[in-house]
């Protein structure tokens, strides 16, 4: 867990909340989250807690935990992103969500009682990866848990989540920390300048981790082709930008054209930008050809098009339609 977590932590340990079987954890992408979660789950599973209520990170069950095989702990996870997933088959590609035969391989593990006489504990992350049958049969078990079975629900859209789940669930919203906290934890643990840590946070929204997986090389490259193909747009070529996209995870594009819209929206009403400051004067002289109307109706449509970008059927022709709706906000007669 985070420092800047521990207030969360103690004070959901000091309620009510915190006794319910069902927790669903959500906050902004990049906050540490999971860490938060494992967290929790590592103290439901201790067997010698300190006097705070966190794990004691001595006992064997807390031995067994940070290796990975508690009896009485199971994770629901995308195959994407597991990296223990083993792939099945030649050429086959690991699922990007939380299949039914996963919740499904849960049902022995509920239905009998903790090996180490205590609470078993479960955790889905990240739980908007469930799809349509995985969640409902989920939903199933959240309705009607056996013995001291836990849940914890790692989610930064829970608005994906179907209403059944959240309404069986204690919702507990993490924070973010203070720049402040965020620029200091860049600097020490990561070795950033205070400059640089303070630019990447502020592309990353606030989100330190976000912002620490931008200053990779890799990463922090695909972020500024993207984000230097958006910015020359609508002057630039609609199909020569895509090229240059479509060889990006299109999650990632789709998360910096959000954030792109965002500013525009932020300096057309006459605020400084948040997420890009140096690209200040660009978003001036393009947030003049248009109106918060066109602009807000092209933010709802972005927020829609997240769900597409996570599984993509045809990756150029997303990133095509979305160019030509971003490029229609400079056209004079307005909106197609």
């Amino acid at each position: 867990m985070y420092f800047w977590h521990q207030p969360d932590f103690d004070k959901l340990r000091a309620s009510r909340q915190g006794r319910h079987h069902a927790l669903l954890l959500t906050g902004a992408p990049g906050i540490g989250k999971s860490a938060f979660a494992r967290a929790w789950a590592g103290a439901l599973l201790c067997e010698r807690i300190d006097a705070n209520g966190r794990a004691c990170g001595h006992c064997s069950a807390c031995t067994w935990f940070a290796q990975g095989n508690h009896p009485d702990f199971r994770t629901l996870i995308p195959e994407a992103i597991d990296p223990f997933h083993e792939p099945t088959g030649k050429g086959a590609k690991p699922a990007r969500d939380i299949r039914i035969d996963q919740v499904r391989a849960l049902a022995g593990f509920v239905s009998v009682g903790g090996h180490r006489g205590g609470s078993k504990v479960i955790l889905v992350d990240p739980a908007d990866s469930l799809n349509a049958a995985s969640g409902n049969a989920l939903l199933k078990t959240l309705e009607e848990p056996s013995g001291d079975t836990r849940f914890l629900l790692v989610s930064s859209r829970p608005d994906w989540l179907p209403a059944t789940i959240r309404s069986r669930c204690a919702v507990v919203a993490l924070r973010a920390p203070s720049t402040q906290q965020a620029v200091d934890w860049l600097v020490e643990e990561h070795g950033l300048s205070r400059t640089e840590a303070t630019r990447l946070l502020a592309a990353a929204g606030g989100a330190p981790l976000r912002a620490r997986d931008l200053a990779e090389p890799e990463l922090g490259a695909a972020h500024r082709l993207v984000l230097e193909a958006i910015a020359k747009l609508p002057q630039a070529s609609l199909i020569a930008t895509a090229e240059r996209l479509v060889g990006v995870e299109s999650a990632q594009w789709v998360a910096i054209l959000q954030t792109w819209v965002a500013e525009l929206a932020r300096v057309r009403s006459g605020a400084a930008p948040r997420f890009y400051p140096e690209q200040g004067a660009r978003l001036e002289t393009l947030a003049r050809q248009t109106d918060l109307g066109r602009i807000s109706e092209l933010e709802t449509r972005i927020r829609r098009l997240t769900r597409y970008a996570e599984h993509p059927l045809n990756p150029r022709l997303l990133c095509e339609n979305a160019l030509v709706d971003y490029c229609s906000l400079f056209e004079t007669s307005g909106p197609r």
